[in-house]
């Protein structure tokens, strides 16, 4: 666009902001956008001087705290969940110290997906590694080394009862979050010889009293009496590369940190943490609590620094075994105290059917074990401890990150499976086939109540200007193109009149366009309004549409500038 019509659409949004302000004073119920681009980028990240505090979060408290103390400080609260507050125009989720967008907004290849955040070479199996110290909490076990590349890594290892599973869900999952839009460490796999490694002198574990002693071969010969050894006396592990920056504890899934001025959205309403439940629904990630999670401080410039927020630990993914049994089965189901499932066996004696009454290994054995997709409900799913972000999540707040999710095709998944490095192909099969089934169901749950229309653009084709969206239903897999109809009506100028109906164009399988209106006498300086229903049908299902609001400026000069998605078809205002 050229420098004049920058400085005509400048003038523009200065008079449809004052439109916007008379028609509101007039009591019409209808808010026009404002002529703006959305927010793409929050603010959140300005450098200030004082580094917050470090948080220290007991895992027993936090524990008590949500599965107790919290809900019962709130039995008698007036405070439903309303919608995400960190949303812009477009119903998305600007980029920020939490969230980057990523495949859902820009795609990614495969193999970008496979990469995920590692930017660095890998450890180098071939040493010297130098032991730094335990492992400090968790349950799988592992040690702090500095590679032969200066860098730190944590090592883990697997256990003796799952085979690969949790070194291989440290390494996938945590490429499925970043993927997704969230700030992960680069964890990858490595296989290596223990004559490699020397014990710092100053390195130090924990004792069975959780006293700091210092570090012997005998700590490392029960870390790896619990790892996997191949035949030819390598161990396997997880090597997770140490964030940038300086730790500061974990993040909390509610409220706001007074000593961080940039923080000032409570975080039980930002739509990331809401929508990271159907993440963590996807991958069984159970353990999604404040203590899998990592704030650091990154120095920016002589002006101070930013936080990062991170999320870490993926390692109780893909369907982790718990004692007693009934426990294990319980995951994702049920969270590890629920009350009402507590009060109605109590009330029925026990004689109501539960999802975990009938869960049994799967073709894997033990190594997915209860993993499936039969028996997982989307909607029903529960982390291990209540998590008060993922317990607000509404259905905008869940459309938005299935739409997320539909981006994930099967060579994206099949590509990040391969690099857990898992070593059976039958196990890599069943691991493929139990995320593609779970992602279909969170899909077909969620892109269906709320228009999954998105990516609105403006297209000139002839001289005739397009609005045109991809049907994400179809890109993922919900609905064949030949399943899908589609019809779009429009309203012209402000007071929403008259009413118009476009025609609509299919360009490929997943994008749908409809022609737009015009306004007469709509000029740059004074450019029209245009409010554009675009709907899918799939049968006799009618569902609610994607309503995109415009700026006409005359000729096939239009700017999109807000993008809602109703939850039903009533017209607008």
């Amino acid at each position: 666009m050229s420098s004049t019509k920058n400085r005509a659409w400048r003038f523009a949004a200065m008079a449809a902001g004052t439109a916007a302000l008379l028609l509101t004073a007039c009591g019409g119920g209808f808010r026009p956008y404002p002529l703006k681009n959305p927010l793409w980028t929050d603010p959140d990240t300005r450098p200030h001087k004082t580094p917050p505090e470090e948080y220290y979060s007991p895992w027993a408290w936090d524990a008590a705290d949500q599965t107790v103390f919290r809900p019962f400080a709130r039995i008698w609260a007036v405070d439903p969940a309303g919608e995400a507050v960190n949303v812009n125009a477009w119903d998305e989720v600007p980029d920020s110290s939490w969230f980057q967008n990523r495949i859902g907004r820009f795609g990614m290849s495969p193999s970008e997906a496979a990469r995920g955040p590692c930017v660095t070479p890998p450890l180098d199996p071939k040493g010297p590694w130098t032991v730094k110290g335990g492992k400090p909490n968790g349950a799988n076990p592992g040690f702090i080394t500095k590679g032969n590349d200066d860098r730190l890594y944590m090592l883990k290892f697997d256990g003796t009862l799952q085979g690969p599973r949790a070194t291989a869900a440290d390494v996938i999952v945590s490429k499925m979050y970043y993927a997704a839009g969230f700030f992960t460490p680069c964890n990858r796999i490595v296989f290596f010889d223990r004559s490699i490694l020397k014990i710092d002198p100053d390195a130090e574990s924990e004792n069975e009293e959780g006293e700091k002693v210092r570090m012997t071969d005998a700590d490392l010969d029960t870390i790896f009496s619990k790892a996997i050894r191949l035949p030819d006396g390598r161990y396997r592990a997880s090597a997770s590369l140490f964030l940038d920056g300086k730790p500061l504890g974990p993040f909390t899934y509610q409220g706001k940190r007074s000593d961080d001025p940039n923080d000032v959205v409570a975080h039980e309403d930002r739509r990331e943490l809401r929508g990271s439940k159907l993440l963590a629904a996807w991958t069984n990630h159970f353990d999604s609590r404040e203590q899998n999670s990592l704030t650091m401080w990154l120095e920016a410039s002589k002006q101070g620094g930013h936080v990062r927020h991170n999320i870490i630990d993926f390692g109780d993914c893909f369907g982790s075994i718990w004692e007693p049994p009934m426990l294990g089965r319980r995951i994702g189901h049920s969270s590890y105290l629920d009350p009402s499932a507590i009060g109605e066996d109590f009330i029925t004696f026990g004689l109501v059917s539960r999802p975990w009454d009938t869960a049994r290994f799967g073709p894997s054995g033990r190594v997915w074990a209860y993993f499936d997709v039969d028996r997982f409900d989307p909607e029903g799913w529960q982390p291990g401890f209540p998590n008060p972000a993922m317990s607000r999540m509404v259905e905008r707040d869940g459309a938005w990150m299935a739409r997320i999710m539909a981006h994930f095709t099967d060579e994206h998944l099949r590509a990040m499976v391969a690099t857990g490095a898992i070593g059976n192909p039958a196990l890599e099969q069943e691991l493929l086939r139990i995320l593609m089934g779970r992602r279909d169901k969170i899909l077909a749950r969620y892109l269906g109540l709320l228009s999954p229309l998105a990516k609105p653009r403006v297209h000139v084709v002839e001289g005739k200007a397009r609005l045109c969206m991809t049907d994400l239903a179809v890109h993922g897999g919900v609905f064949t193109p030949a399943q899908r109809k589609y019809r779009a009506r429009a309203w012209v100028t402000t007071d929403l009149a008259p009413t118009w109906d476009p025609h609509v164009e299919r360009f490929g399988a997943k994008t749908v366009c409809a022609v737009l209106p015009q306004v007469a006498g709509a000029t740059l300086s004074a450019p029209g309004y245009v409010v554009v229903d675009l709907l899918g049908q799939s049968g006799s299902q009618t569902r609610a549409p994607a309503r995109v609001h415009l700026y006409h400026g005359g000729g096939d000069n239009y700017r999109v500038v807000g993008l809602e998605r109703p939850d039903d078809d009533a017209p607008p205002g």
